[in-house]
């Protein structure tokens, strides 16, 4: 406790930029979580997963030139 002390409070400088540097950190790492949680959940209903399959698949639209 008293290592941690005099390593990150002991200046108010360095005590903000480990808050902020843990924050940044753990939003990218909760926000990579949940982004692979909803994909697993969603599997084959996203549009990345049916592009080229079902969409776009090359079904005679009005924009196609030939």
């Amino acid at each position: 406790m008293e290592v941690g002390y005099r390593i990150f409070m002991r200046r108010n400088s360095v005590y903000v930029a480990f808050i902020l540097g843990g924050a940044l950190l753990g939003e990218r790492v909760l926000n990579g979580a949940f982004d692979r949680l909803w994909e697993n959940n969603n599997k084959g209903k996203l549009y990345k997963h049916l592009e080229g399959s079902k969409i776009g698949a090359g079904g005679g639209g009005e924009d196609e030139e030939e």
